[in-house]
């Protein structure tokens, strides 16, 4: 298997055009479709779906994907090896993350396990990501439970637990200045596709509460903020808003009742990634056997139940 027919390949990819993929390879399109025949041959089963455009990959094609560019920044790094370049293993660990996750939780996780390596961070939406980790194009997601990729042949390291909080800024004695339980209060919700919304309909955690709908969006950091404005109430995971509950500026409706669990894992694909992220995820495994975790629920009003 020719090296060349790897970098054709994930350009092709990448493009998903056959004739831009030929350019940026500086090929003529036949030589560039000829190669890729010969790597699929090589490989022995079919990676592109012909008759599309733009070009899909194929099943097979999406894990070779993720293989070929794994094996491309392995040879990258051992030829500055060799070379004895100064930024050899500098490829960077490359993660994506919702915006609900990329916080100070998500530095917390490369901290933790990224031992001082380059990485870089993109913020996505979780079927966004998803297809970027299924086509290869980061090493690792870290989210919710991502359905797609919780079945084999995906990986996942469970990192921690904890709830979807229902808030508000704090009003007298520090307790809610709004209980939707009492009556109708600003809701400041999810986009209707974002993860959020999803999760609280699966748990129809709005039944009997009098919510009056004043601002949406996908992002939890929007609505946050507009909760520590006093605009309303959000539903708001407790890893986002750990500190600003335990400083008194949020304060939670009925915790030990109004609370969504949820789970955040870390995936990656089954292809071997460069060095540094295969360090990383060994390093976090290891943690974890250690009874290591990189979040809890949040504690301290749980066994309260707040009654009106």
């Amino acid at each position: 298997m020719d090296t060349k027919w790897l970098l054709d390949f994930v350009a092709l990819a990448e493009e998903r055009h056959f004739s831009r993929a030929a350019a940026r390879r500086h090929v003529t399109q036949p030589a560039f479709g000829r190669r890729i025949q010969a790597l699929e041959a090589a490989v022995g089963t079919p990676l592109v779906e012909r008759g599309t455009s733009p070009v899909t990959l194929t099943g097979a094609g999406r894990q070779f994907h993720a293989l070929a560019r794994g094996l491309l920044a392995q040879l990258d790094e051992g030829l500055e090896l060799v070379r004895g370049e100064e930024n050899a293993l500098e490829t960077p660990i490359r993660v994506a993350a919702p915006h609900a996750l990329a916080s100070r939780l998500l530095l917390d996780l490369l901290q933790a396990g990224a031992g001082g390596c380059r990485t870089a961070v993109e913020v996505m939406r979780v079927d966004e990501a998803a297809e970027a980790l299924l086509d290869g194009r980061i090493d690792f997601v870290l989210g919710f439970d991502v359905m797609a990729l919780m079945a084999p042949p995906y990986r996942h390291l469970a990192l921690g637990d904890g709830h979807f909080l229902l808030v508000s800024a704090p009003g007298s004695a520090g307790k809610p200045c709004f209980d939707p339980r009492v009556s109708s209060v600003p809701y400041l919700r999810y986009s209707a596709d974002a993860y959020g919304a999803r999760l609280i309909a699966r748990h129809n955690a709005d039944a009997g509460l009098q919510l009056a709908p004043v601002f949406e969006t996908s992002m939890c950091q929007l609505l946050a903020e507009m909760a520590l404005r006093g605009q309303g109430v959000a539903w708001l995971p407790d890893a986002l808003i750990e500190h600003e509950l335990a400083a008194g500026r949020l304060a939670a409706v009925a915790p030990g009742i109004l609370r969504i669990p949820y789970q955040v894992r870390l995936y990656r694909s089954p292809a071997r990634q460069g060095e540094a992220a295969e360090r990383m995820w060994a390093s976090l495994e290891a943690r974890l056997a250690g009874n290591w975790r990189l979040l809890a629920p949040w504690r301290a009003q749980l066994a309260d139940a707040d009654p009106a």
